[in-house]
């Protein structure tokens, strides 16, 4: 295995296949085998009774500069141990809904772990997470990711699917993480 290339968050590295073929791929460099490279945190919020999912509308270069799309439709995630290299997937989760969703009280349950995003692209894995609060949990506007973060917004759970089904996908792509962590949490509804 070769390192090809290094930046603070991303390693670009060479490895044999079976077929002894170069192959090409990243690793997040925050990725030990203690814990994932992220965790996605699927945020359900009671407001007037009913179940919302928060979701986040971003602006990510790599989507935009390549024509994909003009917004991603994303949950709340982050990297583990990124900058504190002792933490924990609920320490990490904790701090990105106070971080890009402004809520700073949750019951949170871990749902999976070991989650490929990409496997030939990239040796990134997350971890899920589902959230559950009340409006009232919901403290304060959210801190910019970079400028990423363009719009907190929410989707009754019950309308999950129009809404998944009806985005444009010329000027929306849907995060398949966020898809799973609907996933996830829909399950975990239906389970209370």
């Amino acid at each position: 295995m070769t390192i090809i290339k290094k930046t603070k968050f991303l390693e670009f590295k060479s490895a044999k296949s079976p077929s002894n073929h170069d192959w090409y791929y990243v690793r997040r460099t925050n990725d030990t085998n203690k814990h994932d490279s992220a965790v996605v945190i699927t945020t359900v919020v009671n407001i007037n009774n009913k179940n919302n999912f928060l979701l986040l509308k971003t602006k990510r270069p790599p989507m935009y500069n390549e024509d994909k799309c003009e917004f991603s439709i994303e949950s709340p995630a982050g990297l583990i141990g990124d900058i504190n290299k002792n933490e924990d997937l609920l320490e990490c989760a904790k701090k990105e809904l106070i971080e890009e969703a402004g809520i700073e009280e949750a019951k949170l349950f871990f749902e999976q772990k070991n989650c490929s995003t990409s496997n030939g692209l990239s040796s990134e894995t997350l971890s899920f997470v589902s959230a559950f609060c009340d409006e009232k949990n919901i403290t304060k506007t959210p801190l910019s990711d970079g400028g990423i973060i363009v719009e907190r917004f929410f989707v009754e759970t019950d309308k999950i699917n129009d809404f998944i089904f009806n985005l444009d996908p010329k000027k929306y792509s849907l995060a398949t993480a966020t898809i799973a962590g609907i996933y996830f949490a829909l399950n975990r509804i239906k389970a209370c």
